[in-house]
Parts: C-alpha cells; sequence; structure tokens
C-alpha cells in the first residue's frame, strides 16, 4: 500500500481545523467571525427545524437557582489561604517576564507590585478593597495586559477579592443577584429555546465557583450545557475513492512443487478496497484486497507433461483502528483457495503410452489435494507476509499524519478539543467532540440531522465557535501592523478594509476580555458580534464599541449564501439605538471611521464555495454543498455530497477510481504451483 492514499483519512479528519477560525489575526478579526466562524463547518444554511432545548431541565434549574438565594455561606480559612496560593503561583512566570523586560520595572509600579505581594502572603487576612483595586489595574485597556502572565494574575486576583468578600460576609447581597440572574437566563432560554440567552450563564457560574456558592447547583448547570458541540461525519463512499482500485493483472508462473516444475501465465483480477466497521469505542477501517487468479500452466515430469488450469480465490484484510490519541492495526488476516483442472496430458514416450498415462491420471489424483493444499498454504504465507510489508508504511505515515496534521496543529493553536471520541458505522466515520474549558459551556441540546445524500456532515454549536474565539482573542491587542506581518508571512492577500487606505490612520483593536467575538445562532439567521473595549486610529485613542450584523442564509441555483440584513451596526456597550441616550462626539468620530470598514468588510452578499479537497482526494472534489441550516438552539450544520459525475464517464466500480499502475502482480497460484512473490500495493 503506497501510504498516501490510506492519509487521506486523516486529511478529512484535518477539515474543520484548516477553517480558518484561530489560525491567523488576519482572520481573527471580523472577517473570521463571518467566514472562519460560521464557516468552519464549511457554511451554514436556513431551516425552519424547530430548537430541541431541554425546557424542562432549564426551568427545574432556573427553580432551585431561585430557591439557593438564602443560602449563601461565608468563604472558609482554608479557601482564603487556597486563593492567595493560587496567586503567588501566577506571580512567578509574571515576574520571570518583567524581569526580561526592559519595562518590567515601569510594569512593577503600575501594578503596585509590593501590594501585589503583600495580598499574596496575607492569606485569611487579605483586603478585598485593595484586591479590587488591584483587580482594576490589571483589567484596564493597557497594551501588554492580554499577555497570559498578567491574565493568569488577573484571574487569580479577581478569585482572590471574591473569596476575601465571601470570607467577610461581605458578598451575601452580591450572591443573591447572581442567583437571581441564573435563575432569570435559564428562564429565558427554557421559554424561547434560544442558545444566546445562556451567554451570561458562564460568567457567574464562575464567580459562584470562586466563592463555593452552590456547588450542587454549579454542578448541574454545567450538565447541562455540556453535550458535544462539534460532529463531523464522512461517508465511506467519499474515501473509498482514494482507496477503491481495480486489479488486472498477467505474469509468468514458474514454479516447483513436489519435485516439478510448473510454467505458464497467470491473470489475477479483482479488487482493493476501503471498508468501514461497526465499532463504538473507536473507528475501525479494513483494508481488503480480494482477486481471483486464473493460471494456465504445464509441468512435466519424465514422459508426462500435465497441462492445468488454477482457479485460486486470495484474500486480505488489515484493521486499522484511530482514536483520539493515535492509530494502530491489527495483524493482517489472509485466505487462499485453489481449484485445479487438469486440461491436458501428453506422454513423450513411444512405448507403453496406456500404461503410463493410468500411472500419471493415478498419480494426478493423488498428489492433487497434497499440491493445492502446498500451494494454499504458500499464498496465505506469502500474501500475508507481502501485505503486511505494503501496508505498514502507509500506518507509520497515517500515524504521523495525524499527530502532525491533526493533534499536534489543534494543541498549537488551544484549538484541541477537551473531548474526542471516534467511531463508524458500515457506512460512516464519526468524530464527537466537546470544545470547552472548565470554565465554558458547551451545547445544552442534541445536534440536527443530516439528510441523505451528504458525503461530509458537519455539525457546530455556536458554543464551539465563541469558546475558542474566546480563548484566542479575549483581551488581545491586534494592529494593522500585525494583520501586515502575518499576511507577508503566509503569503496571504490583505483584505481591502484590513489594509493601508491613504484617507484612514493606522488602527488598532482591543477585544473584550469576554466574548470579544461571538457567533449567535437563530431559524436561518447568523448574527456576529465584535466586541472592543479600545480603538485607535493614528495617535487618537477612541472608547468600546459593539459591531455586529445578522446574515440570513439563503440558497439559489448558484449555491449557497450568506446576505446581510441591513446595515452593519456600531454602538458603545450597552446603548439601545432610537432611545434617549445620545452618541458623544468621539464615539460619532469612532463611529464613523469603524463604518467605513466594517462596511467593506462585511459584504452584503457571501457566497460559499464547494468544498475543495486534498491529496488523494482532490480529484473527487470540490464538493457542492447539499445541506446548509442554522438552528436557534445554537447548531449549524453544511452537508456536502458527490460531484456531479463528468460527462465523459469513467470505467470501474461505483466510489472507485481505476489507476492503470501495477498493484497486484498476476504472479498468483495456478494448479499446483505457488506464483513468484506477490506485491500488494493498496493505494498509491
Amino acid at each position: 500500500m503506497d501510504s498516501s492514499s490510506i492519509s487521506s483519512i486523516s486529511s478529512i479528519i484535518a477539515i474543520a481545523s484548516r477553517h480558518p477560525v484561530g489560525r491567523q489575526v488576519v482572520r481573527r478579526r471580523w472577517k473570521v467571525a463571518v467566514v472562519a466562524g460560521v464557516l468552519w463547518a464549511g457554511g451554514f444554511a436556513s431551516s425552519s427545524a424547530s430548537a430541541q432545548m431541554p425546557a424542562q431541565r432549564l426551568e427545574d434549574l432556573a427553580n432551585e437557582a431561585l430557591k439557593a438565594t438564602g443560602t449563601f455561606q461565608p468563604a472558609s480559612a482554608a479557601s482564603l489561604e487556597s486563593a492567595a496560593a493560587e496567586l503567588r503561583q501566577a506571580l512567578v512566570p509574571l515576574e520571570k517576564l518583567l524581569q526580561r523586560s526592559a519595562s518590567g520595572a515601569d510594569w512593577k509600579t503600575y501594578l503596585d507590585w509590593p501590594a501585589l505581594q503583600s495580598q499574596a502572603a496575607s492569606g485569611k487576612t487579605a483586603d478585598p478593597a485593595v484586591l479590587r483595586r488591584l483587580e482594576q489595574l490589571l483589567d484596564a485597556t493597557e497594551t501588554g495586559l492580554e499577555m497570559p502572565e498578567f491574565v493568569r494574575v488577573r484571574k487569580a486576583v479577581a478569585k482572590y477579592a471574591e473569596v476575601a468578600d465571601a470570607a467577610r460576609g461581605d458578598g451575601a447581597s452580591r450572591t443573591s443577584q447572581r442567583l437571581n440572574s441564573l435563575a432569570s437566563a435559564l428562564r429565558s432560554a427554557s421559554t424561547t429555546g434560544t442558545a444566546e440567552n445562556l451567554a451570561t450563564v458562564q460568567p457567574i457560574l464562575e464567580r459562584l465557583g470562586d466563592t463555593g456558592q452552590a456547588p450542587g447547583l454549579v454542578a448541574a448547570v454545567r450538565g447541562a450545557a455540556s453535550r458535544p458541540n462539534i460532529l463531523l461525519d464522512v461517508h465511506e463512499d467519499l474515501l473509498a475513492q482514494a482507496v477503491n482500485r481495480a486489479i488486472d493483472q498477467t505474469a509468468p508462473v514458474d514454479e516447483v512443487v513436489l519435485g516439478t516444475r510448473v510454467c505458464g501465465s497467470g491473470h489475477t483480477s479483482g479488487t482493493v478496497r476501503l471498508d468501514f466497521v461497526p465499532s463504538r469505542d473507536r473507528a475501525a477501517i479494513d483494508i481488503v484486497f480480494a482477486a481471483t487468479n486464473i493460471a494456465d500452466t504445464r509441468g512435466t515430469q519424465g514422459p508426462v507433461t500435465v497441462r492445468s488450469r488454477g482457479v485460486t480465490s486470495l484474500g486480505a484484510r488489515r484493521r486499522f483502528f484511530l482514536d483520539e490519541h493515535t492509530v494502530s492495526s491489527s495483524p493482517v488476516e489472509a485466505t487462499a483457495a485453489t481449484d485445479t483442472t487438469i486440461t491436458g496430458l501428453s506422454i513423450s514416450s513411444r512405448f507403453g503410452k496406456r500404461f503410463i498415462q493410468k500411472i500419471a491420471n493415478r498419480k494426478i489424483a493423488e498428489t492433487k489435494p497434497q499440491a493445492e493444499a502446498i500451494a494454499e498454504g504458500r499464498a496465505r504465507s506469502r500474501l500475508r507476509q507481502q501485505f503486511a510489508e505494503q501496508t505498514e508504511p502507509a500506518l507509520a505515515q497515517f500515524r504521523e499524519q495525524f499527530q502532525s496534521r491533526v493533534r499536534w496543529p489543534l494543541k498549537a493553536q488551544g484549538l484541541y478539543p477537551e473531548m474526542l471520541h471516534m467511531n463508524t458505522t458500515d457506512t460512516t466515520l464519526s468524530i464527537v467532540a466537546r470544545k470547552s474549558l472548565a470554565t465554558q459551556l458547551a451545547a445544552a441540546s442534541l445536534p440536527p440531522a443530516s439528510v441523505p445524500g451528504n458525503l461530509i456532515t458537519a455539525r457546530v454549536h455556536e458554543s464551539a465557535i465563541n469558546n475558542v474565539l474566546e480563548e484566542k482573542l479575549g483581551g488581545r491587542v491586534i494592529t494593522q501592523a500585525d494583520v501586515d506581518r502575518l499576511a507577508r508571512e503566509r503569503n496571504a492577500k490583505m483584505p481591502e478594509s484590513l489594509g493601508n487606505d491613504p484617507e484612514q490612520k493606522p488602527w488598532a483593536v482591543t477585544f473584550a476580555k469576554e466574548r470579544p467575538v461571538t457567533v449567535s445562532v437563530e431559524d436561518g439567521r447568523v448574527k456576529v458580534m465584535v466586541r472592543g473595549d479600545k480603538f485607535v486610529s493614528g495617535d487618537r485613542s477612541f472608547p468600546g464599541m459593539d459591531i455586529w450584523a445578522t446574515y440570513a442564509l439563503a440558497s439559489s441555483a448558484q449555491g449557497m449564501h450568506l446576505i446581510r440584513e441591513g446595515d452593519v451596526q456600531i454602538y458603545p456597550p450597552g446603548f439601545k439605538p432610537g432611545g434617549s441616550e445620545k452618541l458623544t462626539m468621539a464615539e460619532t468620530s469612532l463611529r464613523r471611521i469603524l463604518q467605513k470598514r466594517f462596511d467593506k468588510l462585511c459584504q452584503q452578499v457571501i457566497d460559499i464555495p464547494d468544498l475543495p479537497l486534498q491529496g488523494e482526494l482532490a480529484a473527487a472534489g470540490p464538493l457542492p454543498m447539499n445541506q446548509l441550516m442554522s438552528r436557534k438552539d445554537g447548531w449549524l450544520v453544511a452537508g456536502w455530497r458527490q460531484r456531479d459525475p463528468m460527462v465523459h464517464g469513467s470505467r470501474g466500480m461505483p466510489g472507485e477510481t481505476i489507476i492503470h499502475e501495477k498493484i497486484v502482480p498476476a504472479e498468483v497460484l495456478s494448479s499446483g504451483t505457488v506464483a513468484e512473490e506477490q506485491r500488494l500495493a493498496v493505494a498509491r
């Protein structure tokens, strides 16, 4: 087996990771959210399917939250010591960073480093007021505070302040308010069936967890929204196009069996194919070789020459296993069964021909079972050895590519899911994942079903996209220079709206720490929002703005599209258009600057292209989209079907690619013989 074909499986698994979510800053901006976020699974279209939120469960949890409002428990001294220890641990990498930095002394002055160290050492005597002041310093929009070392300290200080308040008994009112807010959000999600209503739940649970309030309720709410939020299904017919081969070869036969040299020719015809095997705990995929050899031979012993036709059925199978950690395989299984028919017998002696013929016929009948058994045994042994030799490089490359194309890139980019499981049915390889950190929520509902005819189906919940974007962009500062640099490094074309504009000065944006870029899904619509805490244009600094656009999901004879509804909306956080509040001059100025850029970036119509395929599957693509839908419980679904057949057609089995090259030599068994060494190239 040439290893490039079986590696197509790892290429398919890597499809989701190749979409732009979290890959580069150019794509992490607004277009990230519209195209990378929404199209991570390839794009999604409208559907009237009703949402499937667990309404009763959410309603019950809302009632439990209301009952818990009077159950505040002051934090213990042990909790304070634990929070202080977390802060001390967080300060270590930050101090190392500041020691290496030329501006380290200035940062320590800004952060009031003596106060940080003092509070970290205080434990049960911590001062909540001092901790809140330090939290405000770390929560500012100063460039540099988005670095992981600062973020870890900020989170540790925030938790420490919460615990210190709770230890003094000052957190009862705040806890009650949070539980009421939690109940309201859960009830809204139960009533509307909309995942967006759960957006405020995550930070509430985190704060309650910091102080150990209502632990049973917190665990129950997290459990209700912890379903897998990424599902990828790949049909066997797609991968078969990279593996399935027809075999049609002829080769000479020259072998010695039971002391007789036998010569002739053998014709081998059959197939090499891929076969999914039902498996619940991991994916199981067989590479199967099945062929028939018809060999016409003759063998001479003394004055007797025997002509025969041998029909040998050959089979080999090797099973590959794929789980979240690696690729493995089972030993090769091989079979061979020979049936020989005598087609002629000649005697070169001038005397005693009848007698010799009689003896020869008896001898042939006596030795036929033994000769066939020897031939079958040799064939199985050679077939098993050679199939293993040919598939071993493919297994090694498949294993390496799974690590290098899937696991390592996703881990390096912080995109590797916290839960990943693979399984197979007779026809489908399924990948089920959950992308959510310990403090994040995942899906609360089951995904929609795929439609018949899909070769690839991607089902992604908005929580997976939003969790990744928060992890990658929360609190980050992105400048035009960053985008320019990454575009050069990746040899990518700069989006016009993000490039240099002679009429506008260089820009920078500081993303919000929570929910910096979000995708909110409704039935047939997707809303994408960017939350910026700070914007810079030239030497001017502006306060935060929320920027959003809503796209309707549509289809036409030309394909699938995202159609923008109305203008791009740009307003300060919490601002209600049409209300009594008015924009300030600074806000109006910033809005004008942003409007010009984002009107270009958020196109009126985004055409979703067919899905290109790579490697051995390239010839099967690009795949047209067959399913496109969104549902208000947060699910986005995209499916791609088989490309329409070419007009000129092709020969071979359905789902099969004919490659006119040597795949399996025809030197297989003839009657009473074993072919020369078989070479099994299951895939190119």
